[in-house]
């Protein structure tokens, strides 16, 4: 099973039989932004405008009170995601350690650079951590995230550590590489540096034009006919049982298009994932900071805006990258039976 696409829906049957019949549910997954302070500056940010504002972090006591409340309701795992650096927030691994003993999975996207900070605790308690590293090089790596070229033997030297010191094959590690025409020459310098440390797999997708593109650094012209052949050579000569090359068409496809490429009716990302941020909100469209609340509503209150809203979203303004546009498409062909007759759904 592709470990980033959404096949697990197959373990929250009953998620789905509650979509069916129109019910409110809380969601499995929340994904928080700890702060919207970053020691890193990609040149393509898509939080770059939520960083200019005054530094703001997360209340940590109403954090943890939320994240309690959530688990009783059903809240399954959180993810450490958002405007900022997560393990720049002071309280990171005190609240690891919290999220920990409510019993919730927990993974991160990082940049890496301060993980030997929280070493124990993320071995300890994380089912993932990916690092967005978008270089092979130190020279490239310096250029695209606006840092010093030391960072990424010290990012690497984390990496390495981590590898090295779990338990079981947890947490999986994964290398995110994110592609723009700028560092496109470096992606298979950067699967081979990837493989050969041993982290389960690489994950490659496009540059989004939004955010910082176009401002700090020009507009992805990047296309499918450039970026599917360097894939496909890195696949050949590094994808082996134990490390995975992922790459999803649709996404570069859709980011070519300026539109989502992929078809359904609605927008159900929000009874799986909700994203929370520093200042409280409870979003159910990331793209767009769509609320259905705040940390300090009542949970059912929150499940009940979310089931309000799904029907109500103007899928015409998704934004071509949504993580969440493969989700909606699979729910969508399982609650309407006709719409999976393309993809021979009874083993044909």
């Amino acid at each position: 099973m592709d470990i980033l696409g959404f096949e697990k829906l197959i373990y929250h049957v009953d998620r789905i039989d509650r979509l069916r019949r129109g019910e409110a549910q809380f969601p499995v997954h929340a994904t928080l932004s700890l702060g919207n302070y970053c020691n890193h500056r990609c040149l393509w940010c898509t939080a770059y405008e939520y960083q200019q504002d005054k530094a703001l972090l997360a209340d940590y006591d109403a954090f943890v009170t939320w994240l309690t409340q959530a688990a009783e309701r059903g809240l399954k795992a959180v993810g450490y995601v958002g405007n900022g650096e997560p393990t720049a927030y002071p309280k990171f691994g005190q609240l690891v350690r919290a999220v920990r003993g409510l019993g919730l999975d927990q993974g991160m996207f990082t940049n890496g650079y301060l993980l030997d900070r929280y070493m124990d605790d993320v071995l300890a308690a994380f089912t993932y951590v990916r690092i967005s590293l978008d270089a092979g090089s130190p020279a490239v790596h310096a250029a695209m995230h606006d840092v010093p070229e030391s960072h990424f033997p010290r990012i690497m030297d984390n990496v390495r550590a981590m590898v090295a010191g779990r338990k079981n094959g947890l947490p999986t590690v994964g290398i995110q590489y994110a592609t723009h025409h700028r560092n496109l020459d470096d992606l298979l310098a950067s699967a081979e540096m990837a493989a050969e440390i041993g982290v389960d797999y690489f994950s490659v997708k496009p540059v989004f034009n939004r955010g910082s593109v176009g401002e700090r650094i020009d507009k992805n012209n990047l296309t499918f006919e450039d970026m599917t052949p360097v894939v496909a050579e890195a696949r050949r000569r590094f994808e082996r049982p134990d490390f995975q090359i992922y790459y999803r068409p649709h996404q570069i496809l859709s980011e070519a298009a300026d539109r989502n490429v992929l078809q359904y009716d609605r927008c159900v990302a929000g009874f799986f994932n909700v994203n929370v941020y520093e200042d409280g909100a409870v979003v159910y469209c990331g793209p767009h900071r769509i609320a259905v609340g705040t940390i300090h509503d009542a949970p059912e209150v929150i499940e009940q805006n979310a089931r309000d809203l799904c029907d109500r979203l103007d899928l015409s303004k998704c934004p071509g990258g949504c993580r969440y546009h493969a989700l909606n498409h699979l729910v969508d062909t399982v609650l309407n039976p006709d719409r999976a007759a393309p993809y021979h759904p009874n083993f044909l």
